[in-house]
């Protein structure tokens, strides 16, 4: 079963994880919610993917924010909101222009992990013979295009891919997604769940 957790874990990437291996300090994208009527498990971020883009692109609005998006990753995302979804040449282009960023503050091409289910995740790069200064630079200029270019069009991916019910809890999401893809039976739950999970970080 662990195993099983494990993969899931690795494979779905859910809204929550939506900067991970990047830098943090990154623009939160996660919608607050409202208490649900009967079953707060069922509670959703949004009640579509549209509503969700709204939000997002409201939320980049403020005046406040740190990293405001990029022409390139609006016009991904209000293409994505006509359409209902973000598609993957779309998600593709959001990473490349990503890159992009990178290289352009004279950094050599991040190193994405792509999983079995097409997301991808930034690896970590080696920053052994930079001075700490350096590396602040670098992890700011990361950061700034991470934000700038893709954040919220992966934060959508990722949604449409690992919690397609946009359930604002994500252990019960990640329950939902295991049941499935087989993984478990029926009658596991989210508490069985929490447990696996904190058998898992003990392993």
């Amino acid at each position: 079963m662990l195993r099983n957790i494990t993969t899931c874990l690795v494979g779905i990437t859910l809204i929550g994880c939506a900067g991970c291996g990047a830098a943090v300090d990154q623009q939160d994208t996660k919608q607050p919610t409202g208490s649900a009527d009967s079953d707060p498990s069922k509670a959703k971020i949004a009640n579509s993917i549209p509503d969700y883009i709204d939000f997002l692109l409201d939320l980049d609005a403020k005046p406040d924010t740190k990293y405001p998006m990029s022409d390139a990753q609006k016009t991904i995302l209000k293409r994505s909101r006509k359409s209902g979804s973000v598609s993957k040449p779309d998600y593709e282009l959001a990473w490349s222009n990503y890159k992009q960023c990178v290289t352009g503050y004279g950094y050599t091409t991040p190193v994405l992990k792509q999983f079995s289910n097409g997301l991808y995740m930034i690896a970590m790069r080696d920053t052994t013979g930079m001075s700490d200064q350096q590396r602040w630079k670098f992890n700011e200029d990361e950061n700034k295009c991470y934000n700038t270019e893709v954040i919220a069009v992966t934060g959508v991916y990722q949604m449409q891919i690992g919690n397609p019910g946009m359930l604002s809890d994500a252990d019960q999401a990640m329950v939902d997604c295991l049941h499935k893809a087989g993984i478990v039976p029926k009658s596991y739950d989210k508490e069985a769940y929490k447990k696996d999970l904190d058998a898992h970080a003990k392993n």
